[in-house]
């Protein structure tokens, strides 16, 4: 197998940074415990359907279709990726199977391109690898992790979540809003699906499942335990009111398409330095300066895709209200990062200014982000972002079955509802 050997063309045009840290096994995180944070020199990690970014990474399993895989390498060494899967149950542990089963190829691959980019500061090499394909293909349904490591010291560089489903059956689910349940004012969401299964399903009571994932946080999915199978031919299941979604879950919206100082929420552009540096305007906890939120969940998330599209240093700076203390653990999340608590986000309280500055590295485009805390082992993702502005909310349903002749969750089918 041949593979490329990528590396950016300008010599000490990217300062090396120390590895990323992600916080691990933390209770409330937005992305799996399981995912791995990517280090400073891996940037702009997509993983969805070919042609469709920012849909979820979920493939059926006889489609000829195929996932994309798409990350921006921003190191001066010359470099090589190798690409290995997992397969995990519905809770994403490690499933009971091994490669010979869940896989009808090679166990690893090597990706084989990259595209430079054009002059930017910092170079880049954009590496795109879509699957399935003759060396990594999926042969049963269920929960995967992708894993990319470097081929020089075989370190994990990242990993990424994602689903293949059969499609078999067909789901319907509603969504019933509840109001006056939280002291914070917020709506709740109530989710209710019923799932009409195939035939070859003998014991829904025992072997069916069902659970609920917003905003595709794979972190806070929900698994359904209240199953009523009475109807012949179907599974009906909801979530209790107590354990219902954040019906108005609040993001900040960042264009960053391109680097001027807009006045609204680019403050300061600073182009003479490598890489650039931009400065936002602050936010302000309990307030929203920059109320236009126009576009779609669907149209945010996205790095631009071409090669003239350039880094920033990204400055983020919160006023948080008297009660939040100067010692604790402000983190941003966002599209940038995958949703994934890292110390390279991690922020720092300006006694002088009294406020919270934290950077992250960002590509051109459109996103998404909020601020969350973590205290005492549990990240806390609402406090921070009262006075952002609601968007409209995805839920993904998953049917899972224990198939009693095979040791692996199935996954038979997922449904897609916007709630605006």
């Amino acid at each position: 197998m041949v593979s490329a050997v990528v590396g950016c063309a300008t010599a000490g045009s990217y300062e090396k940074q120390p590895p990323s840290q992600s916080e691990n096994h933390l209770e409330g995180t937005l992305a799996l415990n399981k995912q791995k944070a990517s280090p400073h020199d891996i940037q702009s990690i997509q993983l969805h359907p070919e042609g469709q970014p920012g849909q979820a990474p979920i493939l059926e399993l006889t489609t000829s279709h195929k996932l994309l895989l798409s990350f921006d390498y921003l190191g001066t060494q010359n470099q090589q990726f190798r690409v290995t899967v997992e397969h995990y149950d519905k809770e994403w542990n490690k499933s009971g199977i091994g490669p010979n089963t869940y896989l009808d190829s090679f166990s690893e691959t090597i990706i084989q391109s990259s595209r430079i980019s054009f002059g930017q500061r910092p170079s880049y090499h954009h590496i795109e690898f879509s699957f399935p394909n003759n060396e990594l293909q999926p042969a049963v349904s269920g929960n995967y992790l992708i894993k990319v490591y470097s081929t020089d010291d075989n370190n994990l560089l990242f990993s990424m979540p994602f689903f293949i489903t059969e499609d078999e059956g067909q789901i319907e689910t509603r969504v019933e809003r509840l109001f006056a349940q939280r002291k914070d004012g917020r709506p709740l969401d109530k989710l209710f699906s019923t799932y009409s299964y195939p035939d070859f399903v003998e014991f829904p009571q025992f072997d069916l499942s069902m659970s609920f994932v917003q905003n595709q946080f794979w972190g806070q999915t929900k698994q359904v335990e209240f199953l009523d199978t009475i109807t012949p031919g179907q599974l009906r299941g909801y979530i209790e009111s107590d354990n219902a979604f954040v019906g108005n879950y609040e993001f900040k919206h960042l264009n960053l398409q391109n680097f001027d100082a807009d006045g609204q929420q680019i403050l300061e552009y600073q182009p003479g330095v490598t890489p650039p540096k931009v400065i936002l305007r602050r936010d302000v906890q309990n307030l929203d300066t920059n109320p236009n939120w126009s576009e779609a969940a669907i149209n945010i998330g996205i790095p631009n895709d071409n090669r003239n599209s350039n880094y920033a240093q990204v400055e983020f700076r919160l006023e948080t209200a008297d009660g939040i203390s100067p010692s604790s653990k402000i983190f941003i999340v966002g599209h940038f990062n995958n949703w994934m608590i890292n110390e390279l986000n991690q922020m720092s309280f300006d006694s002088g200014k009294r406020m919270w500055t934290g950077q992250a590295f960002i590509k051109q485009g459109t996103y998404a982000y909020k601020y969350v805390n973590v205290q005492d082992n549990k990240v806390d993702n609402l406090s921070l972002d009262q006075g952002f502005l609601s968007s409209q909310q995805e839920y993904l349903t998953f049917i899972y079955f224990k198939d009693p002749d095979q040791n692996f969750d199935r996954l038979l089918k997922v449904d897609r509802l916007i709630k605006q």
